[in-house]
């Protein structure tokens, strides 16, 4: 299992998650972005961060 899956997340880091996927995130913090972006959660484009195919399953694991 991937380790995007089953890392730890705070309940804040958590929550930019669901922000950035539902395209309500203005800014978050960058300890949030580093810890997302390691898990594999987010990845960072030409466009800003979006969230990848296994963010959008760990959002679904995590209801």
């Amino acid at each position: 299992m991937p380790k995007g899956l089953i890392a730890p997340l705070t309940q804040a880091a958590l929550s930019s998650l669901r922000a950035l996927a539902a395209g309500t995130a203005a800014s978050m913090p960058e300890a949030h972005r580093a810890r997302l972006f390691h898990l594999g959660l987010i990845e960072t484009g030409a466009e800003g961060d979006a969230i990848t195919a296994l963010g959008r399953e760990r959002l679904i694991s995590d209801r």
